[in-house]
């Protein structure tokens, strides 16, 4: 079934319902269907059925818009980060042999050499809020006055007839999204229209609701990640619930849509939720609006997880925020604590129809309860493969049982109970002396340090050798002690030989720890030292 199908029915069922939110203007399902319309009326006169086109959006109408418009004439939905710089955009349309290039008017900047060879159309990102804050963001941000040789404004793009609804198997390819590139070169991962609609129709079970309609869900997660596409926007229209667009994550904003009911749901990154339990507003009663958050995208750190919590429980309201575990492989979210299934310290327990086993990293063999491997993942949400890779491809998947699974490539275990338990990325796993290191302990035993804020260890060479570095933000801390508590909390072979505070983590475009980064910048120090 095509995605833009699944959608449809809510609309058929109450059209009158808000379905999107947009800098406090509302779009009912009605006007979300009618919008959608328009986008493929305009994009059939220069898209075919298997084209390949790129939307390199943030979170505003016009991405949703187009992306079920695309997907409603046939064409494949190609996502790109919103902030991807010129190179990696020329890279990423030329692998997936793009079509048609669509992005904000103020990427123009960046991205109009790109029109010399790929047709692009430009949206402007204040299009759906009406004339006068159109007027007023262009006061804000010039418009771009380059060439415009190549490049369309939205709306002039030609209307035509809208096509029918394209025949083709719900299992055939209709989204790329690009994994996070952090274990070496960045790959686009094919998925099915079934692969996204088998996972939205288990976001009631993931919420642990009967009925969402009328809730707020945030979508502040680009939709180019798999998680702001699953959770943030297609899920909760799924099910009649309002997803409550942000192009860019802002605190108080935040907070205010709280304090009006307006975010019952939360999506987001660790960063996302230290933000707001910073803010003297995020307390007190308006904090009983929220029903649920989720954290992905990183690790989330026990405490971080706990301060959350406490804080609900301070204000007496029934939230919680709970850990769960996806990857763009599996099309997202496979793995959640939930209100009837959680335990501390757990990703939780698969979804539905959904399983996950523990391989021998050395091998396919299935290792019983409590013993530590390579997690792998089966069901029907699952990813056709890698674009033009079939080596890669073959090796992400094992038939365990007669069933495929994809190889996470994560190490961790599931206990007797069913919940599965991350330890470490298996790339991310580090040899001191012969004897395994986990990043990942000696981030959480950092994190329990007063005044640290975030910390990301990496693996780095020194001459040869494999040594540890830690890089922390928050308060600044005493390299000497940070480096006795993890010695006194897990092994000398845990202990960083680099203990530096820095002003932040730095990110991938999939918002998660940049190690690679962290890793350079740790061998950038040894050198400056020769």
């Amino acid at each position: 079934m095509l995605i833009y199908r699944s959608i449809k029915e809510v609309y058929k069922k109450d059209g009158g319902l808000t379905a999107l939110m947009y800098m406090g203007k509302k779009f009912t399902y009605d006007e979300l269907f009618a919008n959608i319309d328009d986008a493929a009326a305009r994009l059939a006169t220069c898209v075919e059925p298997g084209d390949v086109v790129t939307v390199c959006m943030p979170n505003v109408p016009e991405c949703v818009f187009c992306f079920y418009a695309l997907n409603r004439i046939g064409a494949v939905v190609h996502m790109v980060h919103p902030l991807a710089p010129l190179n990696q955009i020329k890279k990423f349309t030329a692998a997936a042999k793009s079509k048609l290039l669509i992005t904000l008017s103020i990427n123009l900047g960046k991205y109009a050499p790109l029109a010399k060879t790929l047709p692009v159309i430009s949206v402007h990102p204040a299009r759906s809020l009406g004339r006068l804050k159109r007027f007023l963001f262009d006061l804000k941000v010039k418009p771009y006055k380059g060439d415009m040789t190549g490049i369309t404004d939205y709306d002039d793009v030609p209307k035509g007839e809208i096509p029918p609804e394209p025949a083709r198997d719900g299992s055939s390819v209709g989204v790329y999204l690009h994994s996070g590139g952090t274990g070496g070169e960045p790959k686009i991962i094919e998925l099915s229209d079934d692969s996204v609609c088998s996972l939205g129709n288990r976001g009631l079970e993931a919420l642990d609701l009967g009925d969402a309609r009328g809730m707020h869900m945030l979508a502040v997660v680009p939709m180019s990640h798999g998680y702001g596409l699953t959770m943030g926007v297609h899920t909760t229209l799924t099910y009649g619930a309002v997803s409550v667009l942000m192009p860019k994550f802002d605190v108080k904003a935040a907070i205010k849509l709280i304090k009006k009911n307006k975010l019952n749901f939360l999506v987001g990154v660790p960063n996302l939720y230290r933000a707001l339990l910073r803010q003297k507003g995020f307390r007190g009663k308006a904090l009983g609006n929220i029903y649920v958050g989720f954290v992905g995208g990183d690790c989330a750190p026990q405490p971080l997880l706990d301060e959350f919590n406490g804080r609900m429980e301070r204000a007496g309201a029934k939230g919680r925020l709970f850990e769960g575990y996806g990857l763009t492989e599996t099309t997202n979210v496979c793995v959640v604590n939930t209100y009837k299934y959680n335990r501390s310290g757990s990703l939780g327990k698969p979804l539905s129809g959904l399983r996950a086993v523990i391989l021998d990293p050395d091998g396919d063999a299935v290792l019983d309860a409590g013993e530590k491997g390579e997690i792998a993942i089966a069901g029907d949400t699952l990813m056709i493969g890698y674009l033009d890779n079939a080596e890669e491809t073959d090796k992400a998947f094992v038939t365990v049982n007669g069933e495929k699974f994809v190889r996470t490539g994560d190490f961790g275990y599931i206990d007797a109970d069913g919940y599965l338990y991350f330890i470490q990325r298996l790339k991310r796993i580090i040899k001191i002396s012969g004897m395994s290191v986990f990043p990942r302990d000696i981030e959480s035993a950092a994190a329990e340090i007063d005044g640290v804020t975030g910390a990301c260890a990496v693996e780095y060479n020194d001459a040869g050798k494999t040594k540890i570095a830690l890089y922390l933000t928050g308060a600044r801390q005493n390299a000497e002690d940070v480096r006795k508590k993890i010695a006194d909390d897990l092994s000398r072979y845990a202990v960083p030989t680099i203990v530096e505070n820095i002003d932040r983590i730095p990110l991938t475009p999939m918002m998660k720890a940049d190690t690679l980064a962290l890793t350079r910048m740790a061998e950038q120090s040894v050198e400056g030292e020769v």
